[in-house]
């Protein structure tokens, strides 16, 4: 019996320490601890699910500073990665700051639905790796294609993202013949209940479950929706999926008999707090310039602003949200503006932080103006409406449909510049009972809609956003947009509040 190993991480998000960067706190997560806990020999495989450059403090600030490299790189190859594909995040900072991270990573780059049209990436579809035991495994990697509706054309220049399941299919045609075992490396989720089959979304964002079961590969490996998901067969096919941030990695063993079977079995594994001398001690200067940046004062408030519950917020509205909006309009000058918040509760102190401002909007999000009329107003609002579910005691609870198959409190927006009041009484579609504007009636004309470009493609639920005129772009995004504020105002007394209500 000969047998292989692989260990697998996804949505990284340039989270190295031991840290989530809202607190000091040492937690058990990060690419430094986890892959102080692989044991590799010449029959060992390390491979990553993207979204690798984004997400962190510590990413943002390498971004915002050249001269720091690129870490995520440098912690992927001295832990000895040999293989990655991409997330949709990591085409966020621009084809340069992609090119950078590919030519400094040792190891190969695999997505087969990312065509290069101009051969100056160093990415492939797929890879056949002949291990010295013998065992010859079949890797694809894939992106969801909705880095199309997401990511900003310029960013996609010279390349074209085409269709996943396609690739996915077509790749696994080319080399299942080649191979003792296949294994698609997928930057996506799940679109169905993996226990029942349930469709969950026909957005076509995720299709981990239809390639798993649609498809014949022997390993499904998932990411994206940031869910932890032990492994498990559906389909004839293995598949797992790790939450964000490191906070966990899988361990999968293939064993081959004398009769060529392969046979495969996987464990997720909780990162614990550990790690080996290198790279960590080369990169700890970089981490302490980090934190020191992040206890920098941003400015000051004539209030605290503590966290409250994503449902309290929800049903009360929320005054980190109204600040953020604030912001927005003053920026783009709409008349109406609306934010969604992360999915971890943060508050402000009086003496406000850049840590604070990191965690409160844990985003690095730009922002689009769109043309929207009174129709397409209360369309965005039933959407949030649909946050809520009422309990058979009557009370309301956060509706399973943001919770299902993935956690995304995001996906609800507070919005400012309007006041306006759900009933969630009365059936979903038809709950936004009031809706006005400085006191009066919507008139019968156009209005100007400020938000994050996430938010402007329609993601979310909103698709109707998508043929809105697109008024403004502004490319700085919102966590610099809130330090600047805050340099342009001494102490912030008050801000924008809407009329907003909740009934039930």
């Amino acid at each position: 019996m000969e047998t292989a190993t692989i260990y697998y991480t996804s949505d990284t998000h340039g989270y190295l320490f031991p840290t989530n960067y809202i607190d000091d706190e040492i937690r058990p997560m990060g690419v430094l601890q986890a892959t102080h806990q692989f044991t590799k020999d010449d029959n060992t495989i390390v491979i990553d699910g993207g979204d690798t450059l984004q997400g962190s403090a510590m990413a943002k600030y390498v971004q915002e500073h050249p001269e720091a490299g690129i870490p995520q790189a440098l912690a992927f190859n001295a832990a000895g990665y040999d293989l990655v594909t991409l997330g949709n995040h990591d085409f966020n900072y621009g084809r340069e700051r992609l090119a950078a991270y590919l030519e400094a990573l040792e190891a190969r780059c695999l997505c087969a639905n990312v065509e290069v049209l101009d051969g100056e990436l160093p990415i492939e579809p797929f890879r056949v790796v002949s291990l010295p035991n013998g065992i010859r495994i079949g890797f694809v990697g894939i992106v969801t294609d909705y880095v199309n509706l997401w990511e900003k054309p310029e960013h996609l220049a010279g390349l074209r993202v085409t269709d996943a399941f396609e690739a996915a299919r077509k790749s696994l045609d080319a080399i299942k013949r080649r191979c003792d075992a296949t294994v698609c490396i997928y930057h996506g989720g799940y679109e169905a209940d993996l226990e029942t089959g349930r469709e969950l979304s026909s957005s076509g964002e995720n299709i981990g479950f239809r390639i798993a079961t649609q498809l014949s590969y022997d390993v499904v490996l998932c990411a994206h929706q940031h869910m932890d998901i032990p492994g498990r067969v559906i389909g004839g096919t293995l598949t797992l999926q790790l939450p964000a941030n490191a906070a966990k990695f899988a361990k999968l063993t293939l064993s081959k008999d004398r009769f060529g079977k392969v046979s495969v079995s996987a464990l997720t594994i909780q990162t614990g707090i550990e790690h080996a001398d290198h790279p960590y001690d080369d990169l700890l200067p970089l981490e302490q310039d980090v934190q020191r940046w992040l206890a920098q004062p941003a400015g000051v408030l004539a209030q605290a602003i503590p966290p409250a519950t994503k449902l309290e917020s929800a049903c009360g509205g929320s005054r980190i949200a109204d600040f953020y909006n604030q912001i927005q309009m003053d920026c783009t000058h709409a008349e109406i503006s609306c934010t969604s918040l992360g999915n971890i509760p943060a508050g402000f102190s009086k003496e406000v932080t850049i840590r604070q401002i990191i965690a409160t909007y844990q985003f690095p999000n730009t922002l689009v103006v769109l043309e929207v009329d009174e129709a397409i107003l209360r369309k965005a609002l039933e959407r949030c409406a649909e946050y809520f579910t009422l309990q058979e005691d009557g009370t309301p609870r956060i509706s399973d449909a943001f919770l299902i198959p993935k956690v995304e409190h995001y996906n609800y927006d507070y919005f400012a510049g309007i006041d306006y009041a759900f009933d969630l009484r009365k059936p979903i579609g038809g709950r936004v009972v009031r809706l006005s504007k400085d006191g009066k009636p919507l008139e019968n004309r156009p209005y100007t809609l400020c938000m994050n470009n996430y938010r402007a493609t329609g993601a979310g639920g909103f698709e109707f956003y998508q043929n809105c005129r697109i008024i403004r772009v502004v490319n700085e995004d919102v966590q610099d947009l809130a330090m600047e504020y805050f340099k342009r105002h001494r102490v912030i007394e008050h801000w924008q509040k809407p009329d907003f209500s909740v009934v039930w």
